[in-house]
C-alpha cells in the first residue's frame, strides 16, 4: 500500500475510488494523461498507481496498451466470494461479542441510509435506480460491511476482508441492476446482521452474514450470465498473477 501523500498516492486513491464507484467498466483502458489532469498530476504517478492496483488484482497491465480494468470469469468471482464466506461470518460472530455501542449505532446509521435510498426509488416512477442512488446505496452498503468487520476487533481480518469487498464491488455486486425489490432484500439481509450484533447473538450473526454473502454471489453470477459472461478469453491466474495464454 502506498503510504505517503505523494502524487502517486493521490492517483492511487483516486483510481481506487473510481473503480469501486463503477466509473470504469471491466475491459476499459485507462488513459494516464487525462486521469492525471483530473487530479493535477502528470501521467507518471498515475502509471505508478496503476501498477499498485494491478498488484491488487483490479487492473491488468497489457504490453503496448497499458492499464486495463480486469475482466474475470465465473470461477474467479466464486473464489472471491468464497474468501468472504471464510472470513465474514466469523467476523460477524466476533462483532456480536465485541462491538461497542458506538459501532452498533454506526451500523444502524448505514442501514438507515440504505433504507432511505430504497424509499426514494420506491417513491419515483423509475423501475431501476439511477447512478446517484446506486452510488450512494453502494457507499452505505460498503460502509456497513467494513464497520461490521471492524467491530470484530481484528485488524488483520479488516484488511483481508476489505480487499475481497473491493474486488466484489468492482467485478460482482455492482454488475446487477438495482430495483426496489433487490434493494429491499439487501436491506433485510443487513438488518438481520445488525439485529444479531446488537443482541450480542454470535450464532445468528454468523448465519445472517453467510446468507447475505450467498445471496450476493447468486446476484453477481446472474448478472454475469445475463451479460453473456464476457470474461476475457485467454486469461488465467498463475501464482496469483493474471497471464495471457498463448
Amino acid at each position: 500500500m502506498i503510504r505517503t501523500e505523494t502524487h502517486a498516492s493521490r492517483a492511487y486513491h483516486h483510481l481506487r475510488k473510481q473503480l469501486i464507484s463503477g466509473k470504469f467498466e471491466p475491459g476499459i483502458r485507462l488513459l494516464y494523461g487525462p486521469i492525471g489532469k483530473e487530479i493535477g498530476v502528470s501521467a507518471t504517478p498515475v502509471r505508478e498507481a496503476a501498477g499498485q492496483l494491478a498488484n491488487e488484482g483490479l487492473l491488468e497491465l497489457v504490453p503496448r496498451i497499458g492499464a486495463v480494468v480486469r475482466q474475470i470469469n465465473r470461477q474467479e468471482l466464486v473464489d472471491i466470494y468464497e474468501v468472504r464466506l471464510a472470513i465474514e461470518p466469523y467476523a460477524a460472530r466476533l462483532a456480536a461479542q465485541r462491538a461497542t455501542a458506538q459501532q452498533v449505532r454506526r451500523l444502524e446509521g448505514h442501514l438507515a441510509r440504505m433504507r432511505e435510498l430504497t424509499a426514494q426509488l420506491e417513491a419515483s416512477s423509475k423501475e431501476f435506480a439511477g447512478k446517484r442512488i446506486v452510488g450512494q446505496f453502494e457507499k452505505a452498503d460498503y460502509a456497513f460491511h467494513i464497520e461490521a468487520i471492524a467491530a470484530s476487533g481484528n485488524q488483520t481480518m479488516v484488511r483481508t476482508a476489505g480487499r475481497s469487498h473491493v474486488l466484489t464491488r468492482v467485478f460482482g455486486v455492482r454488475r446487477h441492476r438495482y430495483d426496489a425489490a433487490s434493494m429491499r432484500a439487501t436491506c433485510d439481509d443487513h438488518m438481520a446482521i445488525w439485529e444479531a450484533i446488537q443482541a450480542s447473538n454470535p450464532e445468528n450473526a454468523s448465519v445472517a452474514a453467510t446468507t447475505h454473502i450467498e445471496n450476493g454471489l447468486a446476484k453477481s453470477l446472474a448478472a454475469l450470465d445475463n451479460a453473456g459472461d464476457r470474461a476475457m478469453s485467454g486469461v488465467k491466474l498463475v501464482n496469483g498473477l493474471v497471464q495471457r495464454e498463448r
